[in-house]
């Protein structure tokens, strides 16, 4: 849930005002206090089908907040767990034959990630990536977490591309975001959390340089970040 972090300050900064998507999330938190659990999952649904056409800007909360609660529901109500995994599946059945959307691809993350089951983000994304190399390519930052969970450094690798590129890329994004924070309501906490983007990408960077024994090109990312940035994540990036 990296990005969802930033994306979800946006989400709170620009929808304070009630509509139906919002409805629906407040619904089903309230529905499954109540112990109406079929009422609860019923809206989740609603709000996980319906959500981005109502707003755009839900885009993180939906990846992130609403999914946590699904699977808090899940816990008292098996069935829905039952029914997050079948709407995982049928997403990815679409994946496999051959839709090359990455937001399709993302959600399908993101429940995987929610339900404890990175493996089965591994397991797509290698499907997809016999398939479809140049459409893996695209969706690769969404994988990177799990496909390093599962120690896949040589997959990962061969998706990185350029380190420095990769590097130039996260500086841009830190500094947007830094830029952001100085105007953003929620100032401080913004700033934390691009902060902690920014580190997560480096050593995902430099771990993957590092088990593909590319040392001296992780030390090197790890030099230049801590340049950008002194966290305390990038300094021990390289840590056994």
């Amino acid at each position: 849930m990296r990005a969802s972090i930033l994306i979800l300050f946006l989400f709170m900064c620009s929808c304070d005002a009630q509509d139906d998507a919002r409805r629906a999330l407040d619904d089903a938190r309230r529905l499954a206090k109540e112990g109406d659990y079929e009422g609860a999952l019923a809206r989740h649904v609603w709000f996980h089908d319906h959500a981005l056409s109502v707003r755009p800007s839900y885009y993180g909360v939906r990846l992130s907040f609403a999914l946590s609660d699904w699977i808090q529901l899940g816990s008292k109500f098996p069935k829905a767990l039952d029914t997050l995994r079948g709407i995982r599946d049928a997403k990815s059945s679409k994946l496999l034959a051959g839709d090359a959307n990455r937001e399709l691809f993302h959600d399908v993350e993101s429940i995987n990630e929610h339900l404890s089951e990175s493996k089965e983000t591994v397991n797509l994304f290698k499907r997809i990536e016999a398939a479809n190399p140049v459409f893996a390519r695209t969706i690769f930052d969404l994988a990177d977490s799990a496909l390093l969970e599962a120690r896949e450094y040589r997959l990962a690798r061969q998706y990185l591309g350029d380190p420095k590129e990769r590097l130039a890329a996260a500086k841009q994004k830190f500094d947007e975001g830094m830029k952001y924070s100085k105007t953003s309501k929620s100032g401080e906490a913004s700033r934390r959390a691009f902060e902690s983007i920014f580190a997560d990408e480096v050593v995902r960077l430099v771990v993957v340089l590092d088990q593909t024994e590319d040392n001296a090109a992780a030390k090197s990312v790890q030099s230049e970040a801590l340049k950008i940035l002194d966290h305390e994540k990038i300094r021990n990036a390289l840590e056994p």
